[in-house]
């Protein structure tokens, strides 16, 4: 706190500090609590957990414990624990942050399994949760893309003291917005895409942009999407080093084409002259371009990329779930036009029967992709059965009104429940017919009325198939 506009009330002589925690519930004895927030109940839950200090901006009336006041310099002092995190802790870890409005959770999940590929100990940090070497770390960790900056160092700290090398991070566009990682520096920051998502929080694509190009000023290489123009104007107004990703030939890392079968495609990528190739499950030409991404970023972090072992897609990520009924059932976490239509577009590549697809639009959330998100489902899919996602505050039906209001309704069916929803979709799904249910992938919840509640897309088509005797699991012999 030297030279910060600071006081103290109380004697912080005798205490010996733990950690800084901005969440009354993660408390423990020893901790102190930052409160930037004037709550009391936070407050004193926080005096409940044997806080042993409050840093706050703003003086606490009968307060019991010492109080740390910082009224105009709490940034500076974020800036500062993020300075000394780094060099207590994160000096000796690598660390990768990757931004875009599409592909951040499968990028970084692949950078995770190239770098454990090459032996070393990785952390990915994201939407799936916090996971080293590929096991999720069951701590008290909230549930952002991109960590509050109090969470995110007490990873770093774990991270040190379990010898992990290599930290990825999601950065999303709210997340750096806010200031989730502090001054906190990155050593290579990624560039996947933009397109159209949170514009309502962000009040339109120009804020969101700068909000994602708030990693700029964090990283100190550049890993970009040359296929993508907001990638390529990054690139040129950084002034740092940068790695190229895409399809032109001038790129150091060259995604040259993909060869399908129903089940496998192999993906050919040059880097820097040499062919690289990967088979994977058919997962479409936007999931090589996540591998080009990932081998990129491997390029940046000086590992030879002259052989790799095929990668698999994080949960929730056209992940299919096996039946005996020969329908092709997928879940993904596709919410927004672009990657609805990067789902769609490589199903119907293969599929040669009918396409079916479930989606929602979130409530409370930008209204304008409602419209797109309905015309390229009807544009790919046979029928599209339209529902609810997080509705939140708004009426179900006035959302799914709004995706509806100019579809060919001949491809469309309304069914609010999303339950039912999905219930229809494989009732009228036949053997060798797809079925894409959207929007929620991973999740396990489902935001409405103000209410949280549980909710699996997963769990329903595993319950659907158990009720029909059609389900299969990893002890059937021809699962």
């Amino acid at each position: 706190m030297d030279g910060l506009d600071y006081k103290i009330i109380g004697d912080l002589d005798v205490l010996t500090i733990n950690r800084f925690i901005d969440h009354s519930k993660q408390i423990k004895k020893g901790d102190v609590f930052v409160s930037e927030t004037n709550n009391r109940s936070f407050i004193e839950e926080a005096i409940q957990h044997e806080a042993i200090a409050i840093l706050t901006s703003f003086f606490i009336q009968d307060c019991i414990v010492p109080q740390i006041i910082i009224p105009a310099d709490m940034y500076l002092m974020k800036d500062r624990i993020a300075y000394m995190t780094y060099e207590l802790y994160g000096k000796q870890i690598k660390t990768v942050g990757i931004t875009g409005t599409n592909g951040k959770t499968t990028v970084a999940t692949f950078v995770g399994q190239l770098l454990m590929q090459q032996n070393k100990s990785v952390c990915v940090i994201g939407t799936l949760g916090v996971f080293v070497n590929g096991k999720k770390i069951e701590q008290n960790f909230r549930n952002n893309t991109t960590l509050p900056f109090y969470d995110f160092i007490q990873v770093v700290k774990y991270c040190s003291d379990h010898h992990v090398e290599f930290i990825v991070l999601e950065a999303s566009s709210q997340g750096l917005l806010d200031n989730r990682l502090g001054s906190y520096p990155i050593d290579i920051g990624v560039f996947l895409n933009i397109g159209k998502d949170h514009l309502e929080f962000h009040g339109g694509m120009v804020p969101y942009k700068k909000s994602k190009e708030l990693l700029i000023s964090l990283a100190k290489q550049l890993v970009v999407n040359d296929n993508d123009e907001w990638c390529r104007t990054v690139a040129q107004k950084a002034y740092l080093p940068v790695i190229r990703f895409g399809e032109k030939q001038t790129n150091d890392v060259i995604y040259s084409k993909e060869n399908y079968t129903t089940e496998i495609v192999s993906y050919e990528l040059i880097v820097r002259g040499k062919k690289l190739r990967v088979k994977m499950r058919n997962n479409g030409h936007y999931n090589g371009m996540n591998l080009a991404a990932a081998v990129a970023t491997l390029l940046a972090l000086d590992f030879p990329c002259e052989e790799i072992q095929p990668v698999k897609l994080p949960a929730g990520r056209l992940e299919r779930i096996p039946n005996s009924r020969g329908i092709e059932v997928l879940i993904d976490y596709a919410h927004t036009p672009d990657a609805l239509e990067a789902c769609l577009s490589t199903i119907v590549s293969y599929a040669k029967k009918n396409v079916y697809v479930v989606f929602g639009c979130g409530g409370n959330r930008d209204k304008q992709k409602r419209k797109w998100m309905g015309e390229v489902a009807t544009s790919y899919a046979t029928i599209a059965i339209v529902t609810s996602d997080n509705p939140r505050n708004e009426h179900p039906e006035d959302i799914i009104a709004d995706i509806v209001k100019d579809l060919d309704r001949r491809k469309v069916l309304i069914e609010t429940d999303r339950r039912e929803a999905i219930r229809l979709a494989l009732s009228i799904g036949k053997n060798g017919d797809v079925v894409l249910i959207a929007g929620k992938g991973h999740e396990q919840e489902q935001i409405m009325n103000g209410l949280v509640v549980p909710f699996s897309d997963h769990q329903v088509v595993l319950s659907y198939f158990e009720e029909l005797g059609g389900s299969m699991t990893k002890n059937d012999p021809v699962a």
